[in-house]
């Protein structure tokens, strides 16, 4: 049975990468509805985000029946040049097989900044961000008892194991660390970093990348990168999940935007 989500919509400031995925058939479907004020170009890069998650993320656990999520996508007058640049999350949900999913959702990007976001080639990287959370990273862990809001632990099986593996001296982690600071938007949804980004936070994977330059963290700093933590949060919220590639990341690093040279605070998402 399907239910609005009352929570208010996530909010983002992220520059990171571009991570498109090769163009083909996939078997979880995000359907991008355009309900107006982007042009053709701009959804273009809807629909690179959209392949990237759906080669990331094959179906469903057992039990569901969903194939995929609808999204509504526009581009609209929000706050002016900078500020909020995106706002989005899921808009119904449905319980199935013990796990509680986003059905439809909404995203929506101001369209003071849209033509900044893609000369600077941050657009496909920011739409991938809010994606994500449509999807339920951040939005949907309370719900499915992954992670208690105002704890900073994430508990999550699936992605639990990968941060053991992935990151030096985690082996024995209890819980991902998420982000407590930020305000509302950014605090409960997005792993933990330190000095609102500014600091490293010593948790380093096995390629020497710190977890504040993971796509998933609160704060931009680049490189970026997508880690097998977060991608495998998606199993423990319902999804089944591909094997991480080799090689484990590939990117192309976002310039920042406006004045942002390496950092940008992402207000909320």
């Amino acid at each position: 049975m399907k239910r609005p989500l009352t929570t208010p919509f996530r909010r983002t400031l992220l520059a990171s990468l571009l991570l498109a995925a090769a163009p083909g058939a996939f078997a979880f479907s995000i359907n991008v509805n355009f309900t107006g004020g982007l042009t053709a170009s701009q959804q273009g890069a809807f629909t690179q985000a959209a392949n990237f998650w759906q080669s990331v993320i094959t179906g469903y656990q057992a039990g569901i029946s969903l194939t995929g999520i609808t999204i509504d996508a526009s581009g609209a007058a929000i706050d002016g040049v900078g500020g909020i640049l995106g706002q989005a999350g899921p808009s119904t949900i449905v319980n199935q097989g013990g796990y509680v999913l986003a059905d439809t959702g909404t995203m929506q990007f101001d369209t003071a900044d849209l033509a900044n976001m893609q000369t600077n080639g941050t657009l496909v990287s920011v739409i991938k961000h809010e994606m994500a959370h449509v999807l339920g990273f951040g939005t949907l862990w309370d719900l499915n008892g992954v992670y208690v809001n105002g704890s900073g632990q994430y508990t999550g099986a699936n992605a639990l194991a990968a941060y053991q593996k992935e990151f030096v001296g985690q082996a024995n982690a209890a819980f991902v660390p998420v982000e407590l600071g930020g305000g509302t938007g950014t605090a409960d949804g997005h792993w933990n970093e330190v000095d609102g980004g500014a600091g490293l936070t010593g948790i380093v994977d096995h390629q020497g990348r710190d977890m504040r330059n993971e796509l998933m963290t609160g704060w931009l700093n680049s490189p970026t990168f997508v880690s097998n933590t977060t991608r495998m949060s998606f199993a423990d919220i319902g999804y089944t999940v591909a094997a991480v590639p080799l090689p484990a990341a590939i990117w192309l690093f976002g310039s920042g935007l406006g004045l942002i040279a390496t950092r940008k605070r992402r207000q909320a998402a």
